[in-house]
C-alpha cells in the first residue's frame, strides 16, 4: 500500500480531484450511471488514502451503503420526516437520515 503523504499540497490536490470526480459523475449520470458510481468509488479511495474528509455537500450525493451516485427523482427518494431528511436509495433500498439544521434569523 502506498505511504501517506505528509505534504499539505497533496491534500489540496486530492480535494480538487474529488470535486472534479463528483462533477464528472453528475455530468455522466444520464448517459452512463455505472461510470458515475465508479467516479464516486475513485473519489472515496483518494479521500481514504490521503486521510481527508469529503465535503458534506458531496457526501450527501452518494449512498453510504452501496456507494452509488444519487440523483433525486432518478435513483433516490427524498422525504422530510420530523426534522430529518430521509434519503432512500433505489439501488439497495437503504435509508440514510440527515438532521435538518434550523437557521437562526436575527430579528430586527
Amino acid at each position: 500500500m502506498k505511504e501517506k503523504s505528509r505534504n499539505p499540497a497533496t491534500k489540496k490536490i486530492a480535494r480538487e480531484r474529488i470535486e472534479v470526480l463528483f462533477e464528472q459523475a453528475r455530468k455522466q449520470f444520464c448517459a452512463n450511471p455505472e461510470r458515475s458510481n465508479r467516479y464516486v468509488e475513485i473519489a472515496r479511495k483518494i479521500a481514504m488514502r490521503q486521510r481527508i474528509r469529503i465535503d458534506r455537500a458531496l457526501r450527501h450525493q452518494y449512498c453510504h451503503h452501496c456507494y452509488s451516485f444519487l440523483v433525486p427523482g432518478r435513483n433516490m427518494r427524498v422525504r422530510v420526516h420530523r426534522g430529518n431528511v430521509v434519503v432512500t436509495c433505489h439501488s439497495c433500498n437503504k435509508k440514510t437520515r440527515y438532521r435538518l439544521v434550523k437557521l437562526h434569523v436575527p430579528s430586527s
